[in-house]
C-alpha cells in the first residue's frame, strides 16, 4: 500500500527554507485579469536566480532534515502558485497566490 502525504506551504515558508524569493511573472490578460506564474527564486542577499526545481530541491532536502518527510522518501512533486487568473480587488493591486503544494509517497 503506497500513503501519499500532501504538505501545504505558505509563500514565505517556502521562501525561508529554500533560501530565495519567489520571482512572479505577470502578463495582464485584460484590465480585470492578471495571470501571475512563478518564474523562478532569487537568491537571499543576490540578485542570483535558481531555477524554481532546484529551490524545491532544497525545501524537500530541508524538510527531510527536520524530519517532517521520513529519510528513506526520495522522490516528490509540487505544485507552485502558478498560473492562475486572478480578479483584480482594487484599482491597485492583484492578490499573488499564496500555497504551495509538496507532495510524496511512502
Amino acid at each position: 500500500m503506497n500513503i501519499t502525504t500532501i504538505i501545504e506551504l505558505e509563500n514565505r515558508e517556502v521562501e525561508n527554507l529554500a533560501g530565495g524569493k519567489l520571482v512572479f511573472a505577470e502578463e495582464r490578460i485584460d484590465e480585470n485579469i492578471v495571470e501571475t506564474c512563478v518564474e523562478c527564486f532569487q537568491e537571499i542577499g543576490t540578485n542570483e536566480k535558481i531555477l524554481t526545481d532546484d529551490a524545491m530541491q532544497r525545501v524537500f532536502e530541508k524538510l527531510k532534515e527536520d524530519g517532517i518527510i521520513p529519510g528513506e522518501v526520495v522522490e516528490f512533486s509540487f505544485e507552485m502558485p502558478s498560473c492562475g487568473q486572478l480578479r483584480k480587488k482594487s484599482e491597485t493591486s492583484f492578490d499573488i497566490p499564496q500555497k504551495v503544494i509538496l507532495s510524496f509517497m511512502s
